[in-house]
């Protein structure tokens, strides 16, 4: 092992502070039992921070003497012992980080508290220009969490100035039990605009969402005051407070407030919100823009559409991206504040468009995506034009349709962010326990949305493209699991649903507005267009084939506040549109019972999203339900899914497991038993894409086909401070 440095007494990492020489640890001040041998090897870590600590050095210094396996027994026990103090995880490190095979690391920033520093992570100071300074050691990695560069700072007798980290790539991670979402309609996390924090929703098993921040000078991520739901979230302009949705209202908050406020009730989610002339706010989606004043209020709406607004230096000029149909891509432009012209157009892209100012030159960039790749593209912010080719940053980065949406983020001060796709995920076979039968689908599909044909024979899904931007519909073979893509083009096809002849499939198709399609698979055109009424996303085709179920809103509907109605196509009678659930609730997933005679639906009017049924009357030719609505869920749910014979009907609950209810129907009642918990269905693996998740059972009930996903790295946020001397390198 190498020689100790000349420490300072304690060393302050996260909330600990602790002694080598004696071994005591402290905790927000407060002394921590730590045994002798973890405290040994805390010691070894933390005095040699950066360095890999092999398990032979620690054998040494521990265990002399002590025969291998003896060892190797010891030495896991005293390390887990270490990480449960120190409440870390050995698959998401924040202090001691696994070397298979090798040994451990200390990874997390050290304070000595006499005054020096040892970074291991970038300090806010280090975002500036400044002359580089002398170091006496350079230790660089790769691998998730770790920094690229790290300057190692030894202390010897006297005083010394700091070394500062001058460019570092690491991971933030979502806090445990939540997951991150790929792309989307959203903004679903945001640099400061200094770059020394981070804003980002995540969702948790139920699938409800919340918004945390994340100061990239503290060990954690904390959440944000009364995010519960929040959906979408950006910065002010001046960095000291966030405006994010929640339940369909648009709120501010103080970056350490305890408490938000209510600024507008301008709608589910949104992607930008800027100054827009005195004392006004610019709020835009990729569908509508309005002006809401600066203290609060009802949105105006505008004439005009600025998507995906940023406010450049200066604050008279603002960047935009809108999407062009007939172009097929992305537009960027500027305008000015406060006025109505359209501007000058800078840049085509496949992605909304930001700026970011250079720390190596008087210019700047313009960040999007390309065919999945993160570009930064060499730009003169006062000649409004580029000035070079772009250069790559990371591939395999998300966006999602013409809604310009893409998962990256800039700062002014050299720091950018960006989550890469991880295709990992699967559609298994298991049986009513949960056990892995076999696979359904290729080990890296990029979906979790599935349906099995009424036939048995096949399994349609939406599968990503994570170059593209959209999704395309596949069939899978049930038996053989070979596949092939049938559905495929510009925009996104997305949620089929079969008829009940397994011949057809009807699908949400949005390349400027979503609406339904239909596709026959042996290439029969359909003989008139399914009717259009704004968003429709189809849930189910009746047994007699007369019917297609659809909302008229996207998911997460309860949480978000979408108007969500049930509605049903009489394809028989010049498909006529048939509102079928429309109350002052939120209702959808409407799904026929296999004999036609009932309903299922899940409503909020408990208060929660719960699967109720209502009988169905045909007898004036049409279609409605009538009577009584049955309560069969108690706890929430997000999917249903019958039995061929109706004795069974099962669900996802909030909690992730797959439940299965027994059904007793009487003449214009039905009884629902106590529901069953089968299985778990992976919260990651829900949480893959922007997408409603699903599952789906055989005839009988007994094997079921859900998403899954491989192991690997969980979902992340990668950051990086001076990000271009990372590129260049």
């Amino acid at each position: 092992m190498l020689p100790q440095s000349s420490l300072p007494p304690k060393l302050a990492f996260g909330p600990f502070e602790f002694h080598p020489a004696s071994g005591e640890l402290r905790k927000n001040g407060y002394k921590v039992k730590l045994p002798g041998q973890p405290a040994e090897i805390l010691n070894a870590l933390i005095t040699h921070p950066g360095e890999v600590v092999t398990r032979e050095d620690l054998r040494i210094r521990l265990w002399p003497g002590m025969s291998s396996g003896d060892f190797e027994h010891g030495v896991n026990a005293a390390v887990n012992k270490l990480r449960q103090v120190l409440g870390d995880a050995a698959s998401e490190p924040r202090y001691i980080e696994t070397l298979p095979g090798r040994g451990y690391r200390f990874v997390a920033p050290i304070s000595p508290k006499s005054g020096s520093i040892l970074e291991l992570v970038p300090t806010r100071s280090a975002l500036a220009p400044e002359p580089q300074p002398s170091r006496r050691r350079l230790v660089t990695w790769g691998g998730a969490g770790a920094a690229l560069v790290v300057l190692l700072v030894s202390w010897v007798a006297g005083p010394r100035s700091p070394v500062l980290l001058k460019a570092a790539r690491f991971l933030i991670s979502p806090p445990k039990g939540y997951y991150l979402e790929a792309a989307g309609v959203r903004q679903s996390f945001a640099l400061s605009p200094d770059g020394e924090r981070i804003a980002f929703t995540a969702k948790d098993s139920s699938g409800a969402f919340r918004v945390f921040l994340r100061d990239f000078s503290e060990p954690e991520s904390r959440p944000v005051a009364d995010s519960e739901g929040g959906y979408s979230v950006v910065w002010r302009p001046d960095g000291q407070s966030l405006l994010f949705t929640s339940k369909g209202k648009l709120r501010r908050v103080g970056v350490n407030a305890s408490v938000s406020q209510v600024v507008s009730e301008f709608g589910p989610y949104f992607s930008s919100a800027i100054p827009f002339g005195s004392g006004r706010l610019l709020v835009c989606n990729h569908k509508n823009c309005g002006v809401i004043p600066s203290s609060g209020g009802p949105p105006r709406a505008i004439d005009q559409w600025y998507s995906w607004a940023q406010l450049l230096p200066g604050g008279r000029d603002f960047l935009y991206t809108i999407d062009d149909p007939q172009l097929g891509s992305m537009r960027a432009r500027i305008a000015a504040t406060g006025g109505s012209e359209q501007g000058v157009e800078v840049v085509q892209s496949d992605s909304r468009v930001q700026y970011t100012g250079s720390l190596r030159s008087d210019g700047g960039y313009l960040v999007y995506l390309r065919a999945g790749t993160l570009l930064a593209q060499p730009f003169d912010l006062a000649g409004r034009r580029v000035t070079a080719d772009p250069k790559a940053i990371a591939s395999h980065v998300s966006s999602f349709g013409h809604s310009g949406a893409a998962d990256f983020s800039v700062s002014a001060r050299g720091v950018l962010a960006y989550q890469s796709f991880a295709s990992r995920s699967q559609f298994i076979w298991v049986d009513r326990t949960g056990k892995r039968l076999s696979a359904a689908s290729p080990a890296t599909l990029n979906g979790n949305y599935l349906r099995l044909s009424p036939d048995g024979g096949s399994l349609a899904t939406a599968v990503f493209d994570v170059e593209r931007g959209v999704t395309d519909v596949c069939l899978y073979d049930t038996r053989t699991g070979t596949g092939r893509k049938v559905i495929s083009g510009p925009g996104i096809s997305h949620v089929p649903v079969w008829s009940p002849d397994s011949r057809r499939l009807v699908y949400l198709w949005d390349r400027s507005s979503p609406r339904l399609a239909l596709s026959s698979l042996d290439g029969t055109p359909d003989p008139e267009p399914l009717p259009n009424t704004g968003f429709m996303r189809p849930t189910d085709w009746s047994p007699d084939g007369r019917f297609i179920l659809y909302n008229n809103s996207a998911l997460p509907a309860i949480t978000q506040r979408f108007p969500s109605d049930v509605f049903a196509i009489d394809m028989v009678r010049g498909r006529k549109v048939i509102p079928l659930l429309k109350t002052q609730f939120f209702e959808y997933e409407a799904v026929f019972s296999p004999d036609g005679k009932w309903l299922a639906f899940l409503s909020n009017e408990s208060g929660n999203a719960e699967i109720y049924l209502q009988a169905i009357d045909r007898s004036d030719d049409s279609l409605r339900v009538t009577g009584e609505r049955f309560l069969v869920s108690r706890q929430g749910a997000q999917c249903l899914r019958w039995r061929k014979d109706a004795r069974e009907l099962y669900y996802l609950g909030s909690d992730g497991q797959v439940y299965a209810v027994p059904l007793a129907f009487r003449p214009a009642a039905v009884q629902a038993g106590k529901p069953e918990a089968l299985f778990t269905i992976d919260a990651e693996a829900r949480a893959t894409l922007h997408s409603p998740v699903s599952f789906d059972v055989t005839a009988d009930g007994s094997r079921f086909v859900i998403p899954s996903i491989a192991p690997g790295e969980s979902s992340a946020i990668v950051v990086l401070q001076d990000w271009e001397s990372l590129v260049a390198k």
